[in-house]
């Protein structure tokens, strides 16, 4: 039979589960009516995600663990863009009652392979019981310095990508045509891994993640700092990663710069950074931002395909 389990005592295995040797500042945590961080001078950056089955994932492709590592990815990407350093997680489920104790397990774990990567804390949240799954994470951050937004580009500026996007689009599209293989590319949109942007963070004029596209997240950075932002075909094609992931372009008949550039998913980073701190540690250029209001351009061209849009 299914194991069923009290919310008390999925409450008591998740303290357990999350509990871990670096939780600074955490004065009380999970089991109260609410978490207790204790205050330092740094400022405080906080950020949300959400994920509803059969919007976000399918639970015939990901698994708990795969979800809430996913999940988590999101939201720890979202503060680094931030150039904040984060400290604190919050998490919301609703599950279904069927195997409930092995579903809360598998996602704590998931959650746990991505905060405890980066030293961070799982200090409270919620559990509800739902017809279908969704989880929803509020990071916290700290913020030393001066936030890196989405309007300080410059013209002038050159533009910077952590990594080639693009994997994540290719995972999905093999997934939809009911295969699991090449199995990296599969787990690229399944558990994408983080990598912090630290160098970018240094430098940055502005920055953002790119979980919604390449062109949809440049033309936020644009519009907020109106400018334009021209990427060129040619610096995006001498990435490392741009053979194998056209090859595999090709072998499915699609177009290679959709995925890379309206694809999202891939949990990078997109930055600005003034001509003078330019830098291969920064990662792969891209191209520049001119003079303009909100347009993102290939080449001199607009692009007029954006990535995802959740309304």
């Amino acid at each position: 039979m299914p194991l069923i389990e009290s919310e008390a005592g999925l409450i008591e295995r998740l303290r357990d589960l999350f509990h871990t040797s670096f939780e600074n500042g955490v004065e009380v945590g999970i089991g109260d009516d609410g978490a207790v961080i204790a205050a330092n001078n740094n400022k405080l950056v906080a950020t949300v995600d959400m994920a509803v089955e059969e919007i976000h994932f399918k639970r015939e492709w990901s698994t708990p663990f795969q979800i809430g590592a996913k999940l988590t990815t999101a939201n720890l990407a979202d503060v680094f863009a931030m150039g904040a350093t984060p400290k604190y997680l919050l998490v919301a489920a609703a599950i279904t009652e069927v195997n409930n104790s092995q579903t809360v397990t598998d996602l704590a774990n998931g959650i746990r392979s991505v905060a405890d990567k980066f030293k961070v804390s799982v200090i409270g949240g919620d559990l509800s019981k739902s017809e279908k799954m969704s989880l929803s994470i509020t990071a916290l951050g700290e913020l030393s310095g001066k936030a890196i937004t989405r309007d300080g580009a410059k013209v002038g500026d050159l533009v910077y990508l952590s990594a080639l996007p693009g994997l994540s689009a290719a995972g999905l599209a093999i997934l939809t045509r009911g295969l699991n293989r090449p199995k990296y590319v599969v787990e690229a949109h399944l558990n994408p891994k983080l990598v912090a942007p630290n160098n970018l963070m240094k430098v940055a004029n502005s920055m953002c993640d790119i979980s919604d596209g390449l062109v949809s997240d440049a033309g936020n950075i644009a519009k907020a700092s109106g400018v334009n932002i021209d990427l060129s075909k040619e610096l995006l094609q001498k990435s490392d990663d741009y053979k194998d992931l056209a090859e595999l372009a090709s072998e499915l008949g699609e177009d290679v710069f959709d995925w890379i550039l309206t694809g999202g998913e891939d949990h990078f980073f997109l930055a600005t950074v003034s001509a003078d701190k330019a830098s291969d540690d920064l990662g792969l250029l891209v191209g520049k931002v001119e003079a303009g209001s909100g347009v993102v351009n290939l080449d001199g061209k607009a692009i007029t395909k954006a990535g995802y849009q959740h309304f």
